[in-house]
């Protein structure tokens, strides 16, 4: 289960049409994506007790989660820049 307010096409209206596009065809998008998702459904379940682990591995969980949403953002843009 997702958590609405990390939906990266919610975070990013504007990179909607390249996240789409990344997803089907690019694998290293798609790797990175997977990674996201299976942090954020982890922080997900801690935050509504489902799940529980350390502090520490939730703040090193929410760190690599944000790299990975920085490095999706930066692939979303270079694709929407890139001339077609």
């Amino acid at each position: 289960m997702r958590v609405p307010n990390q939906n990266l096409t919610d975070s990013f209206p504007e990179l909607k049409e390249a996240f789409h596009e990344l997803k089907i065809s690019d694998h290293h998008f798609q790797h990175t994506l997977k990674r996201y998702e299976e942090l954020d459904t982890i922080v997900h379940k801690v935050d509504h007790e489902q799940e529980v682990i350390s502090d520490l591995e939730l703040e090193k969980i929410k760190k690599e989660r944000v790299i990975l949403k920085d490095e999706l953002y930066q692939l979303m843009v270079k694709h929407k820049n890139t001339p077609k």
